[in-house]
């Protein structure tokens, strides 16, 4: 495949809805509850050596403000229940798939427990034959080429005390964070290529963290990053949704904005450092200018280009929202990222769009 130019690889950038900027990530909201108002459903589970008490069927139902979750009939959902003490090994695991009226059942003994639910999981249920405590499982890395950003991998964990009749909360995320173009525009007023438009446009990430803890909220070291030579090939062969991380605009960016609705999505990248081991996920703009390709790397959230809030780097859950002005020619590097002269940027992030759904387990 042609290194320089992006022709054969289509336009597949999502569009989304925007909401008045925050300064917050907001979470989806999982409820454990143990009614008897809700159906249930007979349910053996599978329960660990180390377990012991008397069992009880507990009743969870999940609701998200995540839009992905507006449609929840027929996800996969693990739920892993661990004793809460010294050795938090585990009590009882099951599978379960949300019917009609998303109301399953999910059985563990009574007593102090941690409870963690994944959605949308990734693993068949052999796979998880290795989970012997919360330990094991707080290990366990999600893999952004097998992402769905329609029905994202997420989860969330709870310390609960199980027995009938009870009623708890659990805060439930997807891994995956947003990065949405809003709008573009090149501006080379002063220049001596003053009238020209940026031909053959595209969008990308660079340097993404393929690997992320499923139950972390803080350290997302880099791990295996794709497209550390700046270009966007190899992540496009690898991704099972390679329109995750490339689109293309369509048309020619010019001086009047052009509002390309662009969604990409990558894990958070805690990256103190920008090393060959642990780099920065860049947003890079790729174009010609007068027949010249220039490339337009720029960190996210960090140095010139951040952060938006307090925290530096991609959180975990979280959408950025671009305004990009291309100010002159970019590098003919893609893998060297440019300086807030020669783009500038406007970003902010704002919480999921606010759809509410439930599921009852």
């Amino acid at each position: 495949m042609d290194t320089t130019h992006h022709g054969n690889i289509q336009n597949k950038g999502r569009t989304s809805s925007t909401n008045s900027l925050t300064r917050t990530c907001h979470s989806a909201i999982a409820l454990l509850l143990f009614s008897p108002a809700f159906i249930f459903l007979s349910c053996s589970g599978d329960f660990g050596p180390a377990s012991s008490g008397e069992k009880c069927t507990s009743v969870i139902s999940v609701r998200t403000h995540h839009r992905a979750m507006t449609e929840s009939a027929g996800s996969d959902i693990d739920v892993f229940i661990f004793n809460d003490d010294r050795l938090k090994r585990i009590d009882s695991y099951q599978r379960l798939r949300a019917g009609a009226d998303n109301t399953v059942a999910a059985a563990s003994r009574k007593g102090p427990k941690i409870a963690v639910v994944i959605m949308n999981p990734q693993k068949d249920e052999y796979e998880w034959n290795s989970i012997s405590s919360f330990e094991t499982l707080s290990e366990m890395c999600a893999d952004l080429r097998m992402e769905n950003p329609e029905s994202p991998l997420m989860s969330g964990v709870a310390h609960i005390d199980a027995d009938e009749n009870g009623y708890f909360e659990i805060d439930m995320k997807p891994v995956l964070s947003e990065i949405f173009i809003r709008s573009i525009r090149c501006d080379f007023s002063g220049r001596p290529y003053s009238s020209a438009t940026l031909e053959n446009g595209c969008i990308y990430l660079a340097n993404i963290n393929t690997l992320a803890k499923i139950v972390s909220d803080g350290d997302f070291t880099p791990v295996a990053p794709l497209n550390t030579d700046g270009l966007p090939y190899d992540s496009y062969r690898s991704m099972e949704n390679p329109e995750m991380v490339y689109a293309e605009f369509g048309q020619a960016v010019g001086s009047t904005a052009l509002a390309p609705g662009i969604s990409l999505w990558c894990y958070p990248n805690s990256s103190e450092k920008d090393t060959a081991g642990t780099p920065f996920t860049r947003l890079v703009i790729a174009g010609d200018i007068n027949g010249n390709r220039y490339y337009y790397p720029l960190n996210i959230n960090k140095g010139e280009f951040g952060p938006a809030e307090g925290v530096s780097g991609i959180g975990r859950n979280c959408r950025y929202v671009f305004d990009i002005v291309i100010r002159q020619t970019g590098s003919l590097d893609p893998a060297v990222p440019v300086s807030s002269e020669t783009v500038s940027i406007c970003t902010g992030i704002e919480p999921w769009e606010e759809i509410e759904s439930d599921m009852k387990f």
